[in-house]
């Protein structure tokens, strides 16, 4: 491919989401004495910028790496926590600008900065970094190490299954059916008085964990072309009916109504959703009991994932004093303490101690441990589609989901346009 082409690709996507509605999320950048973004220094002492989103809800687990490592190595690691809303934005604007942090933790890879990424492929091997969780780019280097797992998974509000004398399973041996577990969010439903049985988030990343359960690839490549298959039909058409008989609220796909504070306000009986509320409910839920259980299969055991990369950029003036932090945070001793700090599932074999909910965090280890999904590896997916050549951006599964349930498509139909939509037609 051209250089003029490789551009214009670039540009056609109008660096949006990635392929499959993961956030190319990104640095809102404050500028240093003494030089750009990525460092600055005072009398000798180096202060490097790690732009993040979310650390104050994860219990500021970051902020206090940097507060260790500082006490550690006398550098300063400035932890910036801008807005989910506002991050991807600003670090556009920052590698226009040429003017990018020297550290930043994300949970995409964005085209335009993709190419500015230090390789940490040592780094990655030298801690022992599972190998599932890491993806090369087309030139060979590990320009990305995950910072923490996430695993769509599910709640239930164990207060109303109590009070309806309902079962439910809490080993993903013997987990319940996709049939099994809607006769019985509809039992609690009947016979508690729950308004819904199951809410799932208004997202493409959760539905694709549903798709997987059925067996299905969902839109996997092969062959460089992203494919579609009966499966993902016959996902499609299970969940077009399980929000028209009232099972599930539409307002939450077809109107954007909040899952989670549907679920943390009592009136629903499970919520398909994932690890990264587990903190969340552990703090905020109070009126009733909620248990993280097994997810639904209807073929297979499965699930997707999710989390964060680290990430260091190139020419910031603190390129060797990036790495060295990176390899410090990954070392087993302050990584247990991150993640235990802020609820994260490890990206190596760590036995990490929570101080809180110890059996939710064990029971997404195992469902991460034992999943059986056949698509592409989605920790993965999100290197592989920063450095892809098909342009487009937004999340096609839920966009055209959305039109399904709104009664414009069929099952069928919205599997060939979302394929249509992953491959740039």
């Amino acid at each position: 491919m051209s250089e003029t082409t490789r551009i214009s690709s670039i540009t056609r996507r109008q660096f949006g989401l990635t392929a499959f509605g993961l956030s190319a999320l990104a640095a809102g950048l404050t500028a240093c004495s003494g030089g750009g973004a990525g460092s600055s220094s005072d009398g000798g002492a180096k202060t490097l910028q790690l732009i993040l989103s979310g650390d104050t809800n994860q219990g500021g687990a970051f902020a206090a790496a940097a507060k260790k490592y500082k006490e550690a190595t006398g550098i300063t690691i400035e932890v910036v926590d801008v807005p989910t809303a506002d991050i991807t934005t600003k670090l556009k604007n920052a590698a226009t600008a040429n003017d990018l942090p020297a550290l930043a933790r994300v949970t995409g890879l964005d085209p335009l900065w993709a190419n500015q990424l230090q390789d940490l492929t040592d780094i990655a091997k030298s801690h022992n970094i599972d190998p599932n969780f890491l993806q090369q780019s087309p030139d060979g280097i590990i320009p990305a190490i995950p910072s923490d797992l996430t695993a769509v998974g599910l709640f239930i509000n164990k207060s109303l299954f109590t009070k309806a004398g309902v079962a439910f399973p809490t080993s993903i041996d013997t987990t319940w059916t996709w049939d099994e577990f809607i006769a019985a969010v509809n039992q609690v439903r009947e016979k508690a008085g729950a308004k819904y049985g199951v809410v799932m988030d208004r997202s493409g990343h959760r539905l694709r964990a549903m798709m997987y359960e059925f067996g299905s690839t969902a839109f996997a490549k092969e062959n460089g072309k992203y494919t579609g298959d009966s499966k993902a039909v016959e996902t499609l058409e299970y969940f077009k009916k399980i929000n028209d008989d009232q099972t599930m609220p539409k307002s939450v796909w077809l109107s954007g109504e909040d899952g989670n504070a549907m679920f943390k306000s009592g009136q629903v009986a499970a919520y398909y959703s994932g690890s990264w509320q587990v903190a969340d409910f552990n703090k905020n839920i109070k009126d009733f009991e909620w248990l993280s259980v097994p997810l639904p299969k209807k073929d297979v055991n499965a699930t997707n994932l999710g989390g964060g990369f680290m990430v260091a950029f190139k020419d910031t003036g603190a390129d060797e004093e990036a790495r060295k932090f990176i390899d410090w945070f990954y070392n087993d001793a302050n990584y247990t303490e991150f993640a235990k700090t802020g609820g994260y599932l490890p990206v190596k074999d760590l036995k990490v101690d929570y101080p809180f909910q110890q059996a939710s965090f064990e029971l997404y280890q195992k469902q991460i441990a034992g999943n059986q999904a056949k698509g592409d590896n989605a920790i993965k997916r999100v290197v592989i589609e920063a450095y892809a050549e098909t342009p487009f951006s937004g999340d096609p599964l839920r966009e055209e989901t959305v039109k399904m349930l709104s009664g414009g498509q069929d099952a069928k139909t919205t599997v060939d346009n979302i394929v249509k939509l992953y491959n740039g037609a």
